[in-house]
Protein backbone atom coordinates (compact mmCIF):
# COMPACT_ATOMS: atom_id res chain seq x y z
CA UNK A 1 0.00 0.00 0.00
CA UNK A 2 1.20 3.51 -0.81
CA UNK A 3 1.93 5.88 2.05
CA UNK A 4 -1.06 7.51 3.75
CA UNK A 5 -1.92 11.13 3.26
CA UNK A 6 -1.93 12.35 6.86
CA UNK A 7 -3.97 15.41 5.98
CA UNK A 8 -6.76 13.05 4.95
CA UNK A 9 -6.34 11.20 8.23
CA UNK A 10 -6.53 14.46 10.20
CA UNK A 11 -9.73 15.53 8.42
CA UNK A 12 -11.36 12.15 9.07
CA UNK A 13 -10.32 12.23 12.75
CA UNK A 14 -11.76 15.72 13.18
CA UNK A 15 -15.09 14.79 11.58
CA UNK A 16 -15.29 11.60 13.67
CA UNK A 17 -14.74 13.51 16.92
CA UNK A 18 -16.97 16.46 15.98
CA UNK A 19 -19.78 14.23 14.69
CA UNK A 20 -20.44 16.27 11.55
CA UNK A 21 -18.68 17.73 8.53
CA UNK A 22 -20.09 21.18 9.33
CA UNK A 23 -18.48 21.40 12.79
CA UNK A 24 -15.26 19.80 11.54
CA UNK A 25 -15.01 22.32 8.70
CA UNK A 26 -15.37 25.22 11.13
CA UNK A 27 -12.69 23.76 13.37
CA UNK A 28 -10.31 23.11 10.46
CA UNK A 29 -11.00 26.44 8.76
CA UNK A 30 -11.90 24.70 5.50
CA UNK A 31 -14.96 24.54 3.26
CA UNK A 32 -17.32 21.60 3.72
CA UNK A 33 -16.91 20.21 0.17
CA UNK A 34 -13.14 20.19 0.66
CA UNK A 35 -13.38 18.16 3.88
CA UNK A 36 -15.90 15.74 2.36
CA UNK A 37 -13.72 15.23 -0.72
CA UNK A 38 -10.63 14.50 1.39
CA UNK A 39 -12.49 11.89 3.45
CA UNK A 40 -13.81 10.23 0.29
CA UNK A 41 -10.23 10.11 -0.98
CA UNK A 42 -9.13 8.39 2.22
CA UNK A 43 -11.98 5.86 1.95
CA UNK A 44 -10.98 5.07 -1.63
CA UNK A 45 -7.34 4.66 -0.58
CA UNK A 46 -8.26 2.25 2.22
CA UNK A 47 -11.03 0.50 0.31
CA UNK A 48 -13.37 0.86 3.29
CA UNK A 49 -16.36 3.00 4.17
CA UNK A 50 -15.39 4.96 7.30
CA UNK A 51 -18.48 7.10 7.88
CA UNK A 52 -22.15 6.67 7.06
CA UNK A 53 -25.27 8.75 7.45
CA UNK A 54 -27.33 8.31 10.63
CA UNK A 55 -30.31 10.65 10.81
CA UNK A 56 -28.94 14.17 10.52
CA UNK A 57 -25.51 13.16 11.70
CA UNK A 58 -22.73 10.74 10.86
CA UNK A 59 -22.00 7.31 12.27
CA UNK A 60 -18.55 5.74 12.36
CA UNK A 61 -18.41 2.29 10.76
CA UNK A 62 -16.46 -0.60 12.37
CA UNK A 63 -13.62 0.06 9.91
CA UNK A 64 -13.82 3.74 10.84
CA UNK A 65 -13.47 2.89 14.54
CA UNK A 66 -10.25 1.02 13.78
CA UNK A 67 -8.86 3.88 11.69
CA UNK A 68 -9.84 6.38 14.41
CA UNK A 69 -7.95 4.48 17.11
CA UNK A 70 -4.80 4.49 15.02
CA UNK A 71 -5.30 8.14 14.04
CA UNK A 72 -5.63 9.17 17.69
CA UNK A 73 -2.41 7.33 18.51
CA UNK A 74 -0.58 8.86 15.55
CA UNK A 75 -1.51 12.45 16.42
CA UNK A 76 -0.92 11.85 20.13
CA UNK A 77 2.63 10.76 19.27
CA UNK A 78 3.01 13.87 17.15
CA UNK A 79 2.02 15.99 20.16
CA UNK A 80 4.53 14.13 22.33
CA UNK A 81 7.24 14.81 19.74
CA UNK A 82 6.54 18.54 19.76
CA UNK A 83 6.48 18.62 23.56
CA UNK A 84 9.81 16.82 23.73
CA UNK A 85 11.40 19.24 21.27
CA UNK A 86 10.03 22.17 23.27
CA UNK A 87 11.80 20.85 26.35
CA UNK A 88 8.53 19.83 28.04
CA UNK A 89 9.37 16.14 28.34
CA UNK A 90 10.30 16.61 31.99
CA UNK A 91 6.75 17.63 32.92
CA UNK A 92 4.94 15.28 35.30
CA UNK A 93 3.00 12.78 33.14
CA UNK A 94 -0.74 12.41 33.67
CA UNK A 95 -2.74 9.20 33.95
CA UNK A 96 -6.52 9.25 33.56
CA UNK A 97 -8.22 6.10 34.88
CA UNK A 98 -11.90 5.24 34.72
CA UNK A 99 -13.29 3.46 37.78
CA UNK A 100 -16.75 1.90 37.78
CA UNK A 101 -18.73 3.50 40.62
CA UNK A 102 -19.93 0.07 41.78
CA UNK A 103 -16.45 -1.35 42.47
CA UNK A 104 -15.46 -1.92 46.12
CA UNK A 105 -13.48 1.20 47.15
CA UNK A 106 -11.06 -0.87 49.25
CA UNK A 107 -10.04 -2.94 46.23
CA UNK A 108 -9.66 0.09 43.96
CA UNK A 109 -7.51 1.90 46.54
CA UNK A 110 -5.21 -1.12 46.86
CA UNK A 111 -4.84 -1.47 43.08
CA UNK A 112 -3.98 2.20 42.61
CA UNK A 113 -1.32 2.27 45.36
CA UNK A 114 1.31 1.20 42.85
CA UNK A 115 0.45 4.08 40.53
CA UNK A 116 1.35 6.64 43.21
CA UNK A 117 4.73 4.92 43.59
CA UNK A 118 5.63 5.13 39.89
CA UNK A 119 8.93 6.67 38.91
CA UNK A 120 8.60 9.14 37.29
CA UNK A 121 5.67 10.23 39.44
CA UNK A 122 2.32 10.52 37.63
CA UNK A 123 -0.56 12.89 38.26
CA UNK A 124 -3.53 10.55 38.67
CA UNK A 125 -6.94 11.65 37.41
CA UNK A 126 -9.64 9.22 38.62
CA UNK A 127 -12.95 9.39 36.77
CA UNK A 128 -15.84 7.48 38.39
CA UNK A 129 -19.09 6.58 36.65
CA UNK A 130 -21.12 3.85 34.92
CA UNK A 131 -19.09 1.40 32.84
CA UNK A 132 -20.86 2.36 29.58
CA UNK A 133 -19.94 6.03 29.96
CA UNK A 134 -16.36 5.21 30.93
CA UNK A 135 -15.86 2.93 27.94
CA UNK A 136 -17.13 5.71 25.66
CA UNK A 137 -14.42 8.00 27.09
CA UNK A 138 -11.92 5.20 26.63
CA UNK A 139 -12.80 4.94 22.95
CA UNK A 140 -12.24 8.68 22.51
CA UNK A 141 -8.86 8.36 24.29
CA UNK A 142 -9.84 10.54 27.24
CA UNK A 143 -8.90 7.64 29.55
CA UNK A 144 -5.89 5.30 29.47
CA UNK A 145 -7.81 2.36 30.95
CA UNK A 146 -10.98 1.48 32.85
CA UNK A 147 -11.41 -0.70 35.94
CA UNK A 148 -14.76 -2.48 36.05
CA UNK A 149 -16.49 -5.70 37.05
CA UNK A 150 -18.97 -5.45 34.20
CA UNK A 151 -17.37 -4.74 30.79
CA UNK A 152 -19.61 -2.62 28.60
CA UNK A 153 -21.97 -4.36 26.22
CA UNK A 154 -20.91 -1.71 23.71
CA UNK A 155 -17.25 -2.74 23.83
CA UNK A 156 -16.50 -3.64 20.20
CA UNK A 157 -12.82 -3.09 19.54
CA UNK A 158 -11.93 -2.70 23.22
CA UNK A 159 -9.62 -5.13 24.97
CA UNK A 160 -10.17 -6.50 28.46
CA UNK A 161 -7.98 -8.50 30.79
CA UNK A 162 -8.95 -10.18 34.06
CA UNK A 163 -7.25 -8.55 37.05
CA UNK A 164 -9.03 -10.36 39.87
CA UNK A 165 -11.28 -13.37 40.30
CA UNK A 166 -13.04 -14.41 43.49
CA UNK A 167 -15.81 -16.59 44.84
CA UNK A 168 -19.01 -14.79 45.86
CA UNK A 169 -20.12 -15.05 49.46
CA UNK A 170 -23.00 -14.03 51.72
CA UNK A 171 -22.05 -11.64 54.54
CA UNK A 172 -24.30 -10.46 57.36
CA UNK A 173 -24.30 -8.81 60.82
CA UNK A 174 -23.46 -11.22 63.67
CA UNK A 175 -26.96 -12.32 64.77
CA UNK A 176 -28.27 -12.74 61.22
CA UNK A 177 -25.06 -14.48 60.13
CA UNK A 178 -25.40 -17.12 62.87
CA UNK A 179 -29.04 -17.69 61.94
CA UNK A 180 -28.37 -18.24 58.23
CA UNK A 181 -25.25 -20.31 58.84
CA UNK A 182 -27.19 -23.04 60.68
CA UNK A 183 -28.70 -24.35 57.45
CA UNK A 184 -27.05 -22.57 54.55
CA UNK A 185 -28.17 -21.94 51.85
CA UNK A 186 -31.76 -22.98 52.66
CA UNK A 187 -32.00 -20.41 55.49
CA UNK A 188 -31.50 -17.62 52.97
CA UNK A 189 -35.22 -17.91 52.12
CA UNK A 190 -37.00 -14.78 53.29
CA UNK A 191 -33.83 -13.17 54.66
CA UNK A 192 -33.62 -9.35 54.25
CA UNK A 193 -30.88 -8.48 51.78
CA UNK A 194 -29.36 -5.41 50.16
CA UNK A 195 -28.71 -6.19 46.51
CA UNK A 196 -25.66 -4.87 44.64
CA UNK A 197 -26.31 -2.44 41.82
CA UNK A 198 -23.37 -3.82 39.82
CA UNK A 199 -25.01 -5.55 36.86
CA UNK A 200 -22.74 -8.59 36.53
CA UNK A 201 -22.78 -9.45 40.24
CA UNK A 202 -26.50 -8.79 40.65
CA UNK A 203 -27.43 -10.92 37.65
CA UNK A 204 -25.14 -13.69 38.87
CA UNK A 205 -26.73 -13.65 42.34
CA UNK A 206 -30.25 -13.55 40.90
CA UNK A 207 -29.52 -16.54 38.65
CA UNK A 208 -28.00 -18.46 41.57
CA UNK A 209 -31.04 -17.79 43.79
CA UNK A 210 -33.38 -18.85 41.01
CA UNK A 211 -31.39 -22.03 40.42
CA UNK A 212 -31.65 -22.92 44.12
CA UNK A 213 -35.32 -21.87 44.26
CA UNK A 214 -34.64 -19.31 46.99
CA UNK A 215 -36.58 -16.10 47.43
CA UNK A 216 -35.06 -13.34 49.57
CA UNK A 217 -36.56 -10.15 50.97
CA UNK A 218 -35.05 -7.32 48.91
CA UNK A 219 -34.79 -4.18 51.01
CA UNK A 220 -32.79 -2.00 48.60
CA UNK A 221 -30.41 -1.92 45.66
CA UNK A 222 -27.25 0.17 46.05
CA UNK A 223 -23.73 0.44 44.59
CA UNK A 224 -22.20 -0.27 48.02
CA UNK A 225 -24.58 -2.41 50.12
CA UNK A 226 -21.84 -3.06 52.71
CA UNK A 227 -22.22 0.56 53.87
CA UNK A 228 -25.77 0.02 55.10
CA UNK A 229 -26.03 -3.71 55.91
CA UNK A 230 -25.30 -3.47 59.65
CA UNK A 231 -27.77 -0.60 60.17
CA UNK A 232 -30.45 -2.39 58.14
CA UNK A 233 -29.82 -5.79 59.76
CA UNK A 234 -29.53 -7.24 56.27
CA UNK A 235 -27.29 -9.66 54.39
CA UNK A 236 -25.26 -8.78 51.30
CA UNK A 237 -23.54 -10.65 48.46
CA UNK A 238 -19.90 -9.72 47.90
CA UNK A 239 -16.58 -11.13 46.64
CA UNK A 240 -14.86 -13.36 49.19
CA UNK A 241 -11.63 -11.35 48.87
CA UNK A 242 -13.38 -8.57 50.84
CA UNK A 243 -13.59 -10.89 53.87
CA UNK A 244 -11.24 -8.88 56.11
CA UNK A 245 -12.38 -5.39 55.15
CA UNK A 246 -16.08 -6.27 55.56
CA UNK A 247 -15.42 -7.60 59.05
CA UNK A 248 -13.11 -4.77 60.10
CA UNK A 249 -14.93 -1.79 58.61
CA UNK A 250 -18.57 -2.87 58.46
CA UNK A 251 -18.99 -5.59 61.14
CA UNK A 252 -20.16 -8.13 58.57
CA UNK A 253 -19.32 -11.81 58.98
CA UNK A 254 -19.05 -14.51 56.29
CA UNK A 255 -21.97 -16.91 56.07
CA UNK A 256 -21.34 -19.15 53.07
CA UNK A 257 -20.17 -19.18 49.46
CA UNK A 258 -22.49 -19.29 46.45
CA UNK A 259 -21.16 -22.46 44.84
CA UNK A 260 -20.26 -22.02 41.19
CA UNK A 261 -20.58 -18.23 41.14
CA UNK A 262 -17.46 -16.13 40.44
CA UNK A 263 -16.82 -12.39 40.55
CA UNK A 264 -14.29 -10.88 38.18
CA UNK A 265 -12.68 -7.48 37.85
CA UNK A 266 -11.29 -6.29 34.52
CA UNK A 267 -8.94 -3.69 33.12
CA UNK A 268 -10.32 -2.43 29.81
CA UNK A 269 -8.13 -0.66 27.23
CA UNK A 270 -8.80 0.85 23.82
CA UNK A 271 -6.87 -1.98 22.16
CA UNK A 272 -4.65 -4.94 22.98
CA UNK A 273 -1.56 -2.95 22.00
CA UNK A 274 -2.09 -0.26 24.66
CA UNK A 275 0.76 -0.31 27.19
CA UNK A 276 1.16 1.96 30.19
CA UNK A 277 3.29 1.75 33.35
CA UNK A 278 0.20 2.66 35.37
CA UNK A 279 -1.66 -0.39 34.07
CA UNK A 280 1.38 -2.57 34.79
CA UNK A 281 1.41 -1.24 38.37
CA UNK A 282 -2.29 -2.05 38.78
CA UNK A 283 -1.76 -5.58 37.42
CA UNK A 284 1.09 -6.17 39.90
CA UNK A 285 -1.08 -4.96 42.78
CA UNK A 286 -3.88 -7.29 41.65
CA UNK A 287 -1.55 -10.28 41.89
CA UNK A 288 -0.94 -9.49 45.56
CA UNK A 289 -4.67 -9.78 46.26
CA UNK A 290 -5.17 -13.16 44.64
Amino acid sequence: MERLNYHHLLYFRTVAHEGSVVRASLRLGLKQPTVSAQIHALEEKLGRKLLERSGRGLKITPAGETVLRYADNIFALGGDLLSALDGQHDDIPELSVGVSSSLPPEVVATLLEGVFALNPRHVLNIVEGPTEALCAKLTSRRLQFVLTAAPSGNSEGLHRQVLLESAVEVFAPDVLARKIRKNFPARLAGVPVLMPRETALRHGVESWLELHKLSVQRMAETPHPEMYAAAAGAAIFAPSLLHESLKRSHRLLPVGKLAGLRWRMFAVTASKTVKHPGLDAVARAAKSLR
